[in-house]
């Protein structure tokens, strides 16, 4: 195959990981990135002393990063210092009840015989083996695969599989055949608001999420987790890919890319790793935009508050999570009326507790995540205002932290995610993962309107977070193998 060049818009993990694998194969390739930084959504901020991962804080599902680097040749020990998150994260229920999710199966038990009885507690690991084979299941039949086809999720032994595995069920709903405590059943359906998605209107088969959590564990790369971004983006560069920070591209075709400083670049093809709805509304020629671009339902949005903290929180750990009392509501608010809302569960993390270059002596980088509507309704400043208060409300009774200990403070809200990072509707993770927008379901990475175009990220195949674009990465490859244009 003759040495071909390639256009990759965005560098974000996803279009990193394709830069690296087609130079990998000695083809050239460009990358073009409107920001002054790489990453896209996996970037760092700085916030008086503190530094902090913007984007995503957990780092799961190790298999996909291991076989990007395994592909170019590469060990990912020998590139990030991987460090296990144990226990997993600390829940702080509304009723004072708390409970730390663990990988260790014999421990989380016992939190769990601690928090319901036991009863629940012996269920556990049956949950849990079902779930191990429900991932195992799913992996190499549903989610490392393209589709071209609805229909090609009827061939019959993928049928076989789903309907076997209920992959196509309602989690909440299956969740809830494991445990009569409904704190458990929050506990381990939650983990879809990862994705932006209520466990309502989740297919089942993204109980693989809680498999990936207390099965296979969560871990942090020493650093941070922009350093995933940073040592990909060393191993493309090393191995000849052009990255163009504050390049933005205006227009692109199957053939060039056409960037807002007029340059015009000709290539074989061009894979975009803008997000999936901007992309297609703002940089495909409009004769060649699909029809159907106004009918796609989104993610929920986030706001997110980035705090230089003078002194420390010990009832935290690195990762935590605050429910509120009634969180069907919670999701409700979310995402059927687009409320901000009256009693919001939210993320925290520190990761200065696992790594202390993180903040400077005295301090902790205190990062809390709320999850909120998306632009669908407008988000202002006083909700902002109204979310912050409630969540600094609900730290104080639950924890030492005080308001008056916060040295520096920034945040991004829904605005912020549609202006910075072209995210349509400030959707902070991008098209909704819901049934009909899952696996054969899911926008194609393929345009089928502009022929030469290909797309890598949160809101194609197979979806969101950085395992499943690291797969998405594998796939488009594939496609271009397919199309013989590699």
């Amino acid at each position: 195959m003759s040495r071909k060049s390639f256009a990759i818009v965005g560098a974000g993990v996803g279009g990193l990981a394709t830069a690296l694998r087609l130079a990998n194969r000695g083809h050239s390739v460009t990358v073009f990135e409107k920001n002054n930084q790489i990453g896209g959504r996996n970037r760092e901020r700085v916030v008086g002393g503190a530094v902090f991962d913007a984007g995503p804080t957990l780092m799961m599902m190790l298999d996909p990063f291991r076989k990007l680097f395994a592909d170019v040749g590469e060990r990912l020990e020998d590139h990030l210092d991987l460090v296990q998150c144990d226990p997993n994260y600390r829940v702080f229920f509304s009723d004072g009840e708390q409970i730390n999710c663990t990988s260790n199966m014999a421990q989380m038990m016992r939190e769990i015989d601690r928090l319901s009885g036991p009863k629940d507690a012996s269920r556990y690991p049956q949950m849990l083996g079902e779930f191990g084979a429900l991932y195992h299941a799913s992996m190499p039949h549903f989610v490392r695969r393209n589709y071209d086809s609805p229909l090609d999720l009827v061939r019959p032994r993928s049928l076989k599989i789903a309907l076997k595995h209920r992959m196509l069920g309602n989690l909440a709903k299956g969740i809830a055949r494991y445990y009569d405590d409904p704190r458990l059943r929050v506990l381990f359906c939650l983990q879809t608001m990862y994705l932006g998605l209520s466990p309502h209107d989740a297919p089942f088969v993204y109980a693989v999420l809680v498999y990936m959590e207390y099965g296979e564990g969560i871990w942090y790369p020493k650093g941070g987790m922009v350093e995933i971004s940073r040592a990909i983006g060393r191993l493309a560069e090393s191995r000849g890919v052009q990255i163009r920070l504050q390049t933005p591209v205006c227009t692109v075709d199957g053939h060039s890319v056409l960037l807002e400083s007029g340059e015009k670049i000709e290539v074989d093809a061009v894979i975009v790793n803008a997000d999936l709805p901007y992309a297609e509304r703002q940089l495909l020629p409009k004769a060649n935009r699909p029809a159907n671009i106004d009918k796609r339902r989104y993610s929920c949005s986030a706001y997110m508050m980035y705090i230089d903290y003078l002194g420390s929180i010990p009832e935290l750990l690195h990762h935590n999570i605050v429910l509120g009392a009634e969180f069907d509501e919670n999701l409700a608010q979310l995402f059927e009326r687009f409320e901000v809302p009256t009693d919001p569960a939210f993320y925290v993390a520190i990761s200065s507790k696992t790594d202390s270059t993180k903040a400077v002596e005295g301090h902790e980088n205190l990062f809390i995540l709320v999850p909120c509507p998306n632009l669908t309704h407008a988000f202002s400043h006083e909700d902002a205002l109204d979310l912050q208060s409630k969540v600094f409300n609900r730290l104080e009774r639950e924890t030492s932290f005080r308001r008056d200990h916060i040295a520096s403070i920034e945040t991004t809200d829904p605005n912020d995610w549609a202006n910075e990072l072209n995210l349509d509707r400030g959707a902070a993770f991008g098209l909704s993962h819901d049934l009909l927008q899952s696996v054969c379901f899911r926008p194609s990475n393929k345009s089928r309107e502009q022929k030469g175009v290909y797309f890598v990220g949160a809101s194609t195949n197979p979806g969101n977070g950085l395992p499943m674009v690291l797969i998405g990465a594998e796939l488009v490859e594939q496609r271009l193998q397919t199309d013989g244009l590699i």
